[in-house]
């Protein structure tokens, strides 16, 4: 900020304090999701005053579950319609997977990480199901599932060949060579 005011600002109303996803910045646009507030895309400039709101959906609300960006495209976990498929630059929802990946819920959650060998991506959802799938825009593609822990919100750490997770009761590592927890 200069003299207390900000170089640009482009409002977003986070309700209850609450804002847990972080932010993703590409293609020169930063998005942000809200469980209450939905989603905007602002493209940013070569200067601060040039930031502009590009689109925003208010029914597009991702909770916790980061987006993950690929090739123009932004998978994000919403929370009426489950996983969705949509194009960065100008907000069009391609797909969504009706909830096959997490299931409906007041609060769905889903951590989501790429593989980085193409469109694969690694899981934990709500229900502790790990999770390999193929996400483009041509749709959710689920290569595989198997239950690890209990339910669980908590983040995975993922090391070599192995997922860590955790719920209220325990902590597991899984190998992805052998997926029976341990």
């Amino acid at each position: 900020p200069r003299d207390g005011k900000p170089l640009w600002a482009v409002p977003y109303k986070v309700t209850y304090g609450v804002s847990i996803a972080s932010p993703i910045y590409q293609e020169g646009i930063v998005f942000v999701s809200g469980y209450w507030e939905g989603s905007k895309a602002i493209r940013l400039g070569k200067t601060p005053s040039d930031a502009a709101l590009l689109w925003e959906d208010a029914d597009l609300r991702g909770e916790m579950s980061q987006p993950l960006y690929r090739d123009g495209h932004v998978y994000l976990l919403d929370r009426s319609s489950g996983l969705n498929c949509l194009r960065l630059q100008t907000g069009e929802r391609l797909w969504n997977d009706g909830h096959r990946m997490t299931p409906r819920g007041r609060d769905p959650q889903a951590s989501l990480v790429w593989l980085n060998d193409g469109d694969r991506a690694i899981i934990l959802n709500a229900e502790g199901e790990l999770i390999l799938a193929r996400l483009n825009p041509a749709g959710y593609q689920e290569q595989s599932r198997t239950k690890i822990i209990g339910k669980t919100w908590a983040h995975p750490a993922f090391a070599g060949r192995s997922a860590f997770a955790r719920d209220g009761r325990e902590l597991v590592c899984v190998s992805f060579l052998d997926p029976a927890p341990r």
